[in-house]
């Protein structure tokens, strides 16, 4: 497909098995091995030999790389989404990869959520989503899901300071005194 001249077909293709590769028991593997992609070579050149591909549609790009975690490039490619024309389809598109982040082979996307400090990237990239949706019942559902980041923000924080009331800036001084 990486080559093909007909760019809506190619795109239609490339969504269909976006779709597949995302929910079929069959791929399960195929999916595992996309989610090592960052530290393992056979995942690194499955990533590479679907991207060229799923290039012909921006949100299944977008839907690749949250899954091969490469987070930091899904904030480009949304960026990208939005300094472009946003039509109906894609706006179809992002609807649908919502629900995909809510289904089990994104399970492991939602547990990063818990340590927002080390996965900054997946957090702005889903903000990224979420502000290119309309109001409607996908940006409620991400909307929602990114609640439960901001109140683990809040929680880490209080932990850090619970350790170091003043900031840390006076724990030498503390000690001392005590």
């Amino acid at each position: 497909l990486e080559a093909e001249e007909n760019l809506p077909f190619a795109q239609g293709a490339v969504q269909a098995l976006n779709l597949i590769l995302l929910t079929s028991p069959e791929t399960v593997e195929l999916c595992q091995l996309l989610r090592q992609s960052l530290q393992n070579t056979q995942g690194r050149e499955l990533l590479a030999l679907l991207y060229g591909s799923w290039c012909h549609c921006a949100v299944a790009t977008v839907s690749l790389c949250l899954l091969s975690q490469a987070y930091a490039h899904a904030c480009e490619l949304i960026v990208a989404i939005g300094d472009g024309v946003i039509d109906v389809e894609i706006l179809v598109q992002t609807d649908q990869l919502v629900q995909l982040l809510e289904s089990p082979v994104f399970t492991f996307l939602r547990l990063q959520l818990t340590e927002p400090t080390r996965c900054p990237y997946l957090v702005k990239s889903l903000y990224g989503i979420l502000m290119l949706l309309p109001q409607s019942p996908a940006f409620h559902l991400l909307q929602t899901r990114l609640h439960c980041v901001g109140n683990l923000l809040t929680l880490h924080t209080a932990a850090e300071t619970a350790h170091f009331p003043d900031g840390g800036t006076n724990h030498n001084r503390n000690k001392a005194v005590g």
